[in-house]
């Protein structure tokens, strides 16, 4: 991901919420500060359940249940509590062999983390999206051992019915980085075979690359 995207317009593309709240919202955070999609969810406007799923199928990333998740110590090892709280991530799969750490994170946007993650560890960092209040929970569970009440992210399952961006990372998983790497790869083909479909249409005059690109910027 190049110049950080925009949680508004993202949530504005998915079509949860309007231009008006999307206003109010940055109008509020303007005034006091905080988390846009914070905002939005305190505002009434859309729930964590949904902010995530929109996310979710909008950036590609898996979304993570927390319920009867394992987390290695060995991947909590990799990032500090005191940063994990403070950023609002939290390592769930580590893989030593190909030096890859998943991270769940309730600003999957937020390159500048991301990167320092990668740096200070020393690994490639793979990303999945939690809700920001099941993410809190976790958190402490996990790292300071509370027995917290549980929320899932997502109630049931969905997996072949739903876009490949909204799989979930779950207990059930055999390998959360391999579930990681999977969907990537199946991203990669589809972005592969979109751009063989541009090609031809622009190969056979049926759209411009003026009008190609007015669909990219939303125009």
């Amino acid at each position: 991901m190049g110049a950080r995207v925009k949680l508004g317009e993202l949530l504005l593309r998915a079509g949860v919420i309007t231009e008006q709240q999307l206003r109010t919202a940055l109008s509020e955070q303007k005034k006091w500060g905080g988390k846009l999609g914070s905002i939005l969810v305190e505002l009434g406007y859309i729930d964590e359940d949904i902010l995530v799923k929109a996310l979710s199928r909008q950036l590609g990333l898996p979304r993570v249940d927390f319920a009867g998740l394992v987390v290695s110590p060995e991947a909590l090892s990799k990032i500090d509590r005191d940063y994990a709280e403070k950023k609002q991530v939290l390592p769930i799969a580590y893989d030593p062999g190909k030096k890859l750490l998943v991270v769940a994170a309730a600003d999957p946007l937020n390159m500048d983390t991301l990167n320092e993650i990668s740096f200070s560890t020393g690994c490639r960092v793979r990303t999945a999206i939690a809700g920001e209040k099941a993410l809190e929970r976790a958190i402490r569970r996990y790292y300071f051992g509370e027995e917290v009440e549980h929320a899932a992210v997502a109630a049931h399952d969905e997996t072949s019915s739903v876009p490949v961006g909204e799989r979930q990372l779950d207990a059930s998983d055999l390998s959360l980085v391999d579930r990681v790497e999977e969907i990537e790869k199946m991203q990669r083909r589809q972005l592969g075979l979109l751009k063989l479909m541009v090609e031809l249409l622009l190969k056979k005059g049926l759209i411009t690359k003026e009008e190609y690109r007015r669909t990219l910027q939303g125009s």
